[in-house]
Formats: structure tokens, C-alpha cells, sequence
């Protein structure tokens, strides 16, 4: 919405979480056991598929809407994997959790390390070359009708300590976090978070950066990123793509118009989606000027233009229970810098559609559509060692009975032909919400080496139908009945939302 309204995403606004009880201590929960695990099929297109409903066995009588999860993988340890979610300290302290992994993925505990009251409102995690893990937070609490942004980092993952706090500022949505690729002893951490400063002038597209992270007293800059003058705010989401030769490049949508109401949920905004791209990584004096559109010889090329979409403020009257408000994802190919994709919603005769295109020449021109997606929300981007492009995205299907079906699509030809398997398939109208984002704002897909990890979140109904190519569960669940079990492995428990781990091992 205009700029003395404050549109902002972060869940930190919506009605009050259901909390899991707890004695406030901080410590970290632990799994009771491992899953057993169940090999996977060939998958169409190749390799196998490893499904886990990352909720531990000991967080069993759970009930909370785990929404909007993130994903990174330790470049120096692949076993070693950090998630996210909406997800309250199980004991009820000061600290927000996180998932952590040190087995590839198939286990999963918390670990509560993040400062921030419980839970955060916004969270995104990237390790950086050094094994060192970063987060984008919005921190709770924060003052009244303001968001708190803050960057923190940890050297160990597994430890108790708390992250260290390296930015805090106000009035900032959805950080969004990336590091540049590749395992180096002698390299610095180079971390970027995409955000949207409200301190700013209305071209609140932002990237905050760190040449150097992982010192002691690491400094980051702050760069606009809209060079175009603006009389509006622009959207929450502002992407980076991370190439291992330090070309950084961001996805962002640039707010032009708008009718309708907010607060009504009747808001449509009009928007161009705007490549920006630095080839040093931020380091000059002018960063994120290197890729300029010829048609007004300004930095950053509009990829798509005049593009419409909802810009919901909660759920309520919205088909599926999950918000919409213009989805943006990017990836960049790291056997060629110049290969870069990005996925994008618009609204279409058919409805709320999302779009993937391709730049071969560093984001200067696009391709059409290579996938068209209707009824498509959240897609997640990434391209692996053998170029292989891999697709998330959430759908909603049906008329009467809603369903949302989670797919992971893959091309080896450059977007070309598409083959696509099915990760869940769940109701859409059950749980019901307690608050917004139902889903999540986004969810993650990334790729290390040949193989693609990713994250999203679902209903967690222990049906086998949902999950057509195989799940392992850590919670307790009886999928002979469909029941969810407490920590007494007896007591049903309701239905929620969880996230989900998976890996394609190609």
C-alpha cells in the first residue's frame, strides 16, 4: 500500500499463536529416536526422493501452525542442516528455535538460539563458506506497529550459545537471506539479505550486505536497489542469487499502482519485476548498477511489466486459507553465471498464476514462459552441478474440496521439458488457520552439488494418500488411522501444520 500505510507481510501483526507449554528454560530438545526409513522409488526424471516430517518425536503433542519454513545446508558438512519455521520455543523461553540436523536430514531437534521472545516473526537462514550460520529475523518483541530487523550469526549450529546480533534496525519486512556458494579456507563470508526498508524514501527495495561476515566485528552496508523514482513502496520480497565467482544478482517488485483495500483484503497492486545484478558482489562504489535496461538506461531490467496481483492482508475470504501477494524467486546456474532463472506470480484469466523464465545473456534479455502455473503460489528456485533447474511450488486444486499439492518439477534442457512428482497433497480448508501466512510467505528449494534439498510446510494428517511418494514420520502418527499420537503414543492429537525435509538424490 502507499508508504504511510506500511503494507508489511511479517506474521508479527496477525492474532496471537497457539503456544506449546514450557518452563522457559532454553535448552535444546532433542529426538527421541530415529524414524524408521523407508527407501524411495525412482522418481520421475531420476533419482530418489527422501520425505520427512521434521516435527521430533519429543514435540509429539504439538498443535502449533508451523508455517513459512527456510532451509540451508553447511558447505563444509552437507550432513549438517539448519531449518526454519514459525515455530515456538518448546519449552517456552526468550529464545526462538531452529531445526538442526546432523545426519543429512534424516533427524531432526530444536535447537533455541535465536534472540528473539519465543519466536520470531520473520525468519531466513544461509551458512557461509566458513561453516558459520547467518539468519535475517524480525525480532520479537519490537515496538508498537514497528518491525525489528536483526542479522545474527553462530560459528556452531549445535551449540546452546545464542547467536550474536551483528544489525539491528527498524521498520524493516522480510529479510531474506543468501550467502555466496562454495567451500574456501581462505574466503570470506559473503552474506546478503533482501529486505524492505520502510526508513527509507518509497524505493524500499533493500540489500543488506557483508563483504566479510564472519569477523569479529563484521560491518554490513545498506543498498537501495530501485532506481527508478517511486511514489510508492514496493514489495516485500527482494531475492538474491549467489554465483560462486561473486556475481550476485536480486529479484525484486517494483509497486506502481493500486486499488482496492488492504485492511478489506481487497488490495490489488500493479508492479514490475525488476533483475538488478553486481558483478563484484557489492564491492564497488556504486553497487547493483552492473546490469542496465536499455529502454530508459537505468540499473536493473524489467523483466516483466504492468503485472497485477493480490496483496492480501490475512486469510479471510481467500481460497485455501493462504494469503497471496505477488511471489518472486531467482536462481542462478553455477556452472554459468550468465544463466539465471526467476519465478513469478501475476494475475490471469485463470487466476493467480505463476511464471519461470530464463536469461542466458546475465539477465539483460528474457525468455517467455517455460512453466505456467495456475492456482500456483510460493515457488522456489534452483539449478544444480549438472544444470539441472528444480522447481517448488504449492497449488491449489479442486472446486468444492481444496487440496494444496506440493510438486518439485525438474528440466535438464534449460526449461524446456519439465518432469514433476508430487512431495504432498493435502486439504486446504483443514487445519483451520490460526493466523496468516497459512502456508507461508515462501518456502526454499536449493542445490548442493547434483542434488536438490528443500523445505515446505503442510498439513501433517498421517495419511499415506498425501504423500504418494513416501514419508517418514518423527511424531508420533498411526497411519493405519490417520491419527496423530501424543508423547504417550495413545492420546489423538489435531491436526496441524508442519514442515517437511526433503532431499532428491540424483
Amino acid at each position: 500500500m502507499a508508504k504511510s500505510v506500511r503494507t508489511a507481510t511479517t506474521a508479527r501483526t496477525v492474532r496471537s499463536r497457539r503456544r506449546a507449554a514450557g518452563n522457559g528454560s532454553n535448552r535444546s530438545v532433542r529426538a527421541g529416536r530415529r524414524p524408521r526409513i523407508t527407501a524411495a522409488g525412482q522418481l520421475p526424471g531420476g533419482g530418489t526422493l527422501l520425505l520427512v516430517n521434521m516435527i521430533p518425536r519429543s514435540l509429539s503433542d504439538e498443535t502449533n501452525q508451523d508455517s513459512e519454513p527456510t532451509l540451508a545446508v553447511n558447505p563444509r558438512n552437507n550432513n549438517q542442516i539448519v531449518g526454519t519455521a514459525f515455530t515456538p520455543d518448546p519449552l517456552g523461553g526468550n529464545m526462538a528455535p531452529v531445526f538442526i540436523s546432523s545426519d543429512g536430514g534424516t533427524t531432526w531437534s530444536l535447537n533455541s538460539i535465536v534472540p528473539s521472545e519465543t519466536e520470531t516473526a520473520d525468519i531466513c537462514v544461509g551458512f557461509g563458506r566458513s561453516g558459520h550460520l547467518y539468519a535475517g529475523i524480525l525480532k520479537l518483541p519490537a515496538p508498537f506497529e514497528d518491525t525489528r530487523l536483526n542479522i545474527v550469526r553462530t560459528s556452531d549450529a549445535q551449540s546452546t550459545a545464542p547467536m550474536r546480533v551483528l544489525v539491528d534496525r527498524l521498520g524493516v519486512d522480510q529479510p531474506y537471506v543468501q550467502t555466496t556458494p562454495s567451500v574456501n579456507a581462505a574466503s570470506r563470508d559473503r552474506v546478503y539479505v533482501g529486505d524492505n526498508d520502510f526508513r527509507t524514501d518509497a524505493q524500499t527495495s533493500t540489500i543488506d550486505f557483508s563483504l566479510n561476515a564472519r569477523v569479529a566485528n563484521a560491518r554490513f552496508k545498506k543498498a537501495q536497489i530501485d532506481a527508478r523514482p517511486n511514489t510508492m513502496q514496493n514489495g516485500p520480497q527482494v531475492r538474491p542469487a549467489c554465483h560462486s565467482s561473486g556475481r550476485v544478482y536480486l529479484a525484486f517488485m517494483r509497486w506502481t499502482a493500486q486499488h482496492g483495500s488492504w485492511t478489506a483484503n481487497t488490495l490489488v497492486v500493479t508492479a514490475d519485476l525488476v533483475v538488478v545484478r553486481d558483478d563484484n558482489g557489492g564491492s564497488g562504489p556504486s553497487p547493483f548498477t552492473s546490469l542496465v535496461d536499455p529502454s530508459d538506461l537505468k540499473p536493473g531490467v524489467r523483466v516483466a511489466r504492468s503485472i497485477t496481483f493480490p496483496f492480501h492482508h490475512d486469510e479471510n475470504g481467500v481460497p485455501g486459507q493462504q494469503r497471496l501477494g505477488g511471489d518472486v524467486a531467482i536462481a542462478v546456474d553455477p556452472t554459468n553465471r550468465d544463466v539465471v532463472y526467476v519465478a513469478f506470480a501475476s494475475l490471469e484469466q485463470s487466476g493467480y498464476t505463476v511464471h519461470v523464465r530464463r536469461s542466458t545473456d546475465a539477465g539483460l534479455t528474457w525468455s517467455g514462459d517455460l512453466r505456467r502455473l495456475p492456482g500456483a503460489t510460493n515457488p522456489s528456485l534452483a539449478v544444480n552441478s549438472q544444470r539441472k533447474v528444480g522447481l517448488l511450488y504449492q497449488q491449489l486444486t479442486g472446486t468444492s474440496a481444496l487440496r494444496w499439492v506440493t510438486h518439485f518439477d525438474r528440466s535438464s534442457d534449460g526449461g524446456t521439458g519439465w518432469t514433476s512428482f508430487v512431495l504432498a497433497d493435502t486439504p486446504a480448508n483443514q487445519p483451520v488457520a490460526d493466523f496468516s501466512p497459512y502456508l507461508g510467505d515462501y518456502d526454499c528449494v536449493l542445490s548442493v552439488g547434483k542434488d536438490f534439498y528443500g523445505i515446505f510446510s503442510a498439513n501433517n494428517a498421517p495419511d499415506n494418500s498425501h504423500f504418494p511418494n513416501g514419508v517418514v514420520y518423527q511424531r508420533n502418527a498411526d497411519f493405519a488411522t490417520r491419527r496423530l499420537l501424543g508423547l504417550d503414543n495413545s492420546t489423538t492429537v489435531r491436526v496441524s501444520i508442519d514442515p517437511f525435509f526433503f532431499k532428491v538424490t540424483e
